[in-house]
């Protein structure tokens, strides 16, 4: 039987405040939208898709549009299997409501002045989205876990084109603070198909803000978790073979 993952631990207190999604109101909204969620990522690994012409282009546009019109019984395959469960994150974490239109790509850093939305092709052949989100009661953090198909092929570029957004932007200046990504490494998980970033937010006068992600491949889908807060890194590696072990 296999063993159960390690959960996340979570620090009380204090310290549970050195990252929440933002830090108040409207600004916590756009924080956490634009910058948190969407590209601090845990387990990053260097490692180079295939590249070659991009045959079908679609504008993310067009995309989001197709995606937002297609139903559950449209999409080939349901992607909510795939979804963490509250229990896998630990104690005190409950499942969160979100909006019901497909999520944006995790990893977009709009905010991110070297960001080029033509550098990542991929997202015109994302095929189908779903996300979850996880509210920490005690401390109030949010977690969020988004899970994409894509066409054929296409899942090992997304993977490619979120190592290339973490080198393009692995630190600029956005509302007042300084925001960096560091790459960690990927134990027990092959460095083709993982990716792990610890993201820091700095402000003057302010606590530094942390917060882990997680992205994993398998086959043409891939799982993006974002854990905010003080986490052990040995958890949340658990954490991170537990997502490969429900794509797979």
């Amino acid at each position: 039987m296999e063993a159960p993952a390690r959960r996340l631990r979570t620090v009380d207190g204090p310290t549970a405040q050195r990252f929440r999604s933002i830090p108040d109101g409207r600004e916590r909204e756009r924080l956490a939208g634009a910058t948190a969620r969407r590209l601090l990522l845990l387990l990053v690994v260097l490692g180079v898709a295939a590249c070659g012409a991009d045959p079908a282009p679609r504008s993310p546009v067009d995309q989001q549009a197709r995606l937002t019109a297609s139903g559950p019984a449209d999409r080939p395959g349901a992607l909510e299997p795939a979804l963490l469960q509250p229990g896998g994150l630990g104690t005190g974490w409950r499942q969160s409501p979100h909006p019901p239109e497909p999520p944006p790509w995790p990893w977009l850093q709009a905010d991110c002045p070297a960001y080029r939305e033509g550098d990542y092709p991929a997202q015109r052949h994302r095929t189908d989205a779903v996300q979850r989100r996880y509210r920490h009661e005690p401390s109030e953090l949010v977690a969020t876990q988004v899970v994409e198909a894509y066409e054929p092929g296409w899942a090992v570029r997304a993977l490619d084109d979120v190592r290339r957004v973490v080198r393009t932007c692995s630190r600029y200046d956005a509302y007042g603070a300084s925001i960096s990504f560091t790459l960690l490494d990927t134990p027990g998980l092959p460095a083709a198909d993982a990716v792990v970033v610890q993201g820091r937010i700095e402000s003057p006068g302010a606590p530094a803000r942390s917060t882990l992600l997680v992205a994993v491949r398998h086959d043409d889908r891939l799982s993006t978790l974002n854990v905010p807060g003080p986490v052990d890194r040995s958890a949340a590696y658990a954490v991170a073979k537990r997502l490969a072990d429900l794509l797979g």
